[in-house]
């Protein structure tokens, strides 16, 4: 889609090519594309008019023309074309306006949802009263615009704010990849309230927001996907992107790997370190199968702290009619079941157990689901210490919620022998499920904290507060 910067290298590029020159016909092709006019107005309006300057605001393009104007926003895949006269139609060019030099100038939409408007004023005042551009905000860049009045504007809501940069009523011109980068950049998790906002983020949001759109201006603006200015000129600025579309690849602060999520339906792309909600440390647990993780979140929830645990999510999530529940009976049908069509855990984990390609299809369906509960929690939680225990933090990558993380670990025999007591295992069953998994050595060395579980219970406890000492 199109933004700011990306509309600007249009506008540009086409004042350098079409500027004062006559428009001698127009075609449409597709006239719900006219927004305040009927076909036979628009061609009949534009006939014979030179047109004397290209504006912008926010998204959109203002063609000013001898005593009229045209305000046209490309909305998702909307691209203009010069061609040739004798240059084939294509099927998604739904305007061609023929110019007086033997060119055509063309709008292309693959998705129709682009829209033009035409006034009967050249007036920019007058111009700005068109409904579409009055609710606007003002420009992200607009040097006038005060980090107080971005701040009046944010305290009126309660949203991610994520979503509220993305709302041209409060800010107008940031679309969804510089918003991820004003975010990093200002140093605020998608997922902060507005109302949680200080006048000192406003001013880093303003501030972060006119470098990252006087970059990609000059850079042409950014080619993801789809977008391209279309007049011979591709945007440069997604080679200096810090963290949208860098999913998994380092934090160029902090080395953390980038995270993809969703806010508001959104793609979104943030470093979990870098980022953080603000009041709120996210702490992960951790430990291979029977090292004890259970003791530590036991204790933590009897000190009264928030645990997180992604075993009674799924637990939660396995029941009739849950999204766990569906997704497998979706890929396996009944044969999960138990006779009162609940999932048998001694068949799915039998079924688990019996190849890692097994494993790997259970994984693939239940640990997309923890992770968005997870996240969910998370962004709801009140401030301070939370606690998010995960078996598999590091296999699939949870450790991305994560500011800090703590393994558990125990001897192997008390390991072995926890295992084959509480789940009725057989010495060679508990070998194979524990092999199954990453070591404890490698959970440890990926660890911030290790808890040694192997003693008693109060040596556990003591390990257990030192870590609650250091970070709160």
């Amino acid at each position: 889609m199109p933004e700011l910067p990306e509309v600007e290298t249009v506008r540009r590029t086409l004042e350098r090519q079409i500027l004062n020159k006559t428009i001698t016909d127009v075609k449409v092709y597709y006239e719900r594309m006219l927004e305040n006019c009927t076909k036979e107005d628009f061609i009949s309006t534009l006939k014979g008019k030179t047109i004397k300057k290209i504006d912008r605001y926010g998204k959109y393009l203002i063609f000013i023309f001898d005593d009229c104007s045209l305000i046209s926003h490309l909305r998702m895949e909307g691209k203009f074309f010069i061609k040739n006269l004798d240059a084939p139609k294509e099927k998604h060019e739904h305007i061609v306006f023929t110019l007086d030099n033997n060119i055509s100038f063309r709008y292309h939409d693959t998705r129709k949802f682009g829209r033009m408007a035409l006034l009967n004023t050249i007036d920019k005042a007058q111009i700005m009263k068109y409904p579409a551009l009055a609710k606007l905000g003002k420009e992200a860049n607009d040097e006038t615009f005060t980090e107080q009045e971005l701040l009046n504007k944010l305290s009126k809501k309660n949203i991610f704010i994520k979503t509220a940069l993305l709302d041209q009523e409060i800010i107008c011109g940031l679309g969804n990849i510089y918003v991820d980068e004003v975010c990093f950049m200002s140093k605020l998790n998608p997922f902060t309230l507005t109302k949680e906002i200080t006048i000192k983020d406003a001013e880093s949001i303003l501030e972060s927001s006119r470098i990252v759109l006087a970059k990609a201006i000059q850079a042409g603006g950014t080619t993801i996907r789809s977008y391209t200015s279309s007049l011979g000129v591709t945007g440069l600025f997604q080679l200096e992107l810090l963290v949208h579309s860098k999913e998994n690849e380092p934090c160029p602060v902090c080395k953390t790997p980038i995270v993809k999520t969703k806010v508001g339906g959104r793609g979104t792309y943030y470093c979990p370190r870098c980022q953080t909600l603000p009041n709120k440390k996210v702490i992960g647990i951790t430990g291979s199968i029977a090292t004890g993780k259970t003791t530590v979140t036991t204790y933590l929830k009897e000190k009264g702290y928030l645990v997180l645990d992604a075993d009674e999510i799924v637990k939660e999530e396995k029941k009739p009619n849950k999204l766990i529940y569906k997704a497998l009976i979706n890929k396996f049908d009944r044969k999960i079941l138990n006779s009162n069509n609940e999932i048998d855990d001694k068949k799915l984990a039998q079924f688990i157990y019996e190849s890692e390609h097994n494993r790997q299809i259970i994984n693939k369906i239940i640990h997309p689901i923890v992770y968005d509960v997870l996240e969910d929690e998370i962004v709801k939680a009140p401030h301070g210490l939370i606690f998010v225990s995960v078996p598999l933090m590091f296999e699939a990558h949870f450790d991305s919620l994560c500011q800090k993380i703590i393994c558990v670990k125990t001897s192997d025999d008390v390991q072995i022998n926890r295992l084959m007591n509480r789940n009725n295992l057989t010495l060679e069953e508990a070998k194979k499920r524990i092999d199954a998994h990453m070591t404890q050595e490698e959970k440890c060395q990926k660890s911030d904290y290790i808890i040694d579980n192997s003693k008693e219970l109060c040596y556990t406890i003591e390990q257990v507060n030192e870590i609650i000492r250091k970070e709160e």
